[in-house]
């Protein structure tokens, strides 16, 4: 009987093990892929390299409506070789409306913990950035971790006001800085005045903002990684 009982233990253990596994995977590119939590099935967060790089900046960052981890990871790539960087990119619920943040809250903090007890990287140094309706996850997510983040970096972002109760009472000496171009969304170019005029008026002093002229609705990338690096 023991010895049925060492065996069903062991099966478990090898079973929930498995499991596990297929939790985390290594594509061909080098992009690791995680499965978090129970999130409606939408929980797939890229990360890239799969390990973090020791000493080095993280970078997360949010897709916009329509996107996922996996796929705004690809945008990245290059970037995160060139300059060695740790790039992740969680899937958000929220990137199509801000009132889905309440369920992207547990998700966004599973990600951040997964983050801190399993990649490499320079914790003094941890940045998030998004695109579009990616806006949402940082206002509303990342403003609570001023614990976790050094500096957050708005891309075209969508902004609904002080829907969520933001607290930027340890923000007023990070830096937050809000880009969009001259010929963007006309409601995005709204929203993002309104940010502007929002941060300032609550004292951030670390705030700043950049039109392009130009520019449409479209990520800037290579700005956000020039950012970090001053």
């Amino acid at each position: 009987m023991k010895l049925i009982r060492y065996l069903l233990l062991f099966f478990a253990l090898a079973i929930g093990h498995a499991k596990a596994d297929e939790h985390e995977l290594i594509l061909p590119s080098g992009v690791g892929i995680v499965t978090i939590g129970e999130q409606r099935s939408v929980n797939d967060m890229a990360v890239f390299p799969a390990k973090g790089i020791a000493g080095r900046p993280l970078l997360i960052a949010a897709h916009g409506n329509g996107g996922s981890g996996p796929e705004e990871i690809k945008g990245w790539l290059e970037l995160a070789k060139e300059h060695k960087i740790t790039v992740v990119c969680p899937t958000f619920l929220s990137s199509v409306n801000a009132i889905y943040i309440p369920d992207d809250k547990p998700y966004f903090e599973d990600c951040l913990n997964w983050v801190q007890h399993h990649l490499l990287y320079d914790k003094s140094h941890a940045y998030m950035t998004g695109f579009s309706g990616g806006g949402y996850a940082i206002w509303y997510l990342a403003i609570t971790r001023p614990d976790f983040f050094k500096g957050l970096f708005f891309q075209s972002c969508n902004f609904t006001g002080d829907q969520f109760n933001l607290d930027l009472s340890r923000w007023t000496d990070k830096p937050i800085h809000l880009v969009w171009g001259t010929n963007d969304l006309t409601d995005v170019i709204s929203q993002n005045q309104n940010a502007v005029a929002y941060l300032q008026s609550h004292g951030c002093n670390d705030a700043s903002f950049e039109i392009i002229q130009g520019a449409s609705h479209e990520s800037h990338r290579d700005l956000v990684i020039k950012w970090m690096g001053d």
